[in-house]
């Protein structure tokens, strides 16, 4: 495969950005989704990840329950109940030596989205970024990446937490493939990039 559209949701929108960043021209699109935690408040969150990597080589998967009840997570958890406790046992599942090293050798280490504004507005490639309204830790990295990526576009989910994809799989799906349609008929172009009147309104 030469070209593709890449798409990602929270450390996979993350993978799904570097992807864009360093390999471009085998991107056809990006969609960046629930991408950005921990980028308000970097030192406070690759010290909380490295808290997390350790209580889960002590303790087991068991020690991430708190964190599946967290504010991003309630969403799933009230909108389809069968559906997040699929979601928390898959996820209690996986192997606490791997997510360990996981959280150690992927979150602690990567750039908050803040410090990549250089190579964001150097990006052409047609980026959707998505978060839900309720997503604390995304918001302000998915604004900033939609300001700053010049032909990105943003939508935002009403009443939703982290894990859109699970809590509003239609509108997510719709959301995604109205997308993919524009860009395979070039009709996703980079916003005007000339000086603006503003609103009068």
């Amino acid at each position: 495969i030469k070209k593709a559209h890449i798409i990602g949701l929270s450390m996979g929108g993350n993978v799904a950005l570097n992807f864009g960043l360093n390999h471009p021209e085998m991107a056809s699109s990006l969609v960046v989704a629930g991408t950005g935690t921990g980028s308000d408040e970097p030192e406070s969150f690759q010290r909380r990840v490295r808290e997390m990597a350790d209580g889960m080589v002590r303790e087991g998967m068991g020690y991430m329950s708190d964190y599946l009840d967290g504010p991003a997570r309630v969403q799933l958890k009230q909108k389809d109940p069968k559906g997040y406790e699929l979601f928390k046992s898959q996820f209690l599942e996986h192997s606490p030596i791997g997510s360990s090293n996981t959280f150690r050798g992927v979150l602690s280490n990567r750039p908050p989205v803040f410090e990549l504004e250089h190579r964001l507005r150097a990006l052409h490639v047609p980026t959707l970024i998505l978060t839900g309204d309720e997503d604390d830790p995304c918001i302000n990295s998915a604004l900033f990446m939609k300001e700053n990526i010049p032909a990105a576009g943003l939508a935002v989910f009403p009443r939703s937490g982290h894990a859109i994809n699970l809590e509003e799989p239609d509108l997510f799906n719709r959301v995604v493939m109205s997308f993919f349609t524009q860009v395979e008929v070039d009709k996703w172009s980079s916003r005007h990039s000339g000086e603006s009147s503003g609103s009068l309104a």
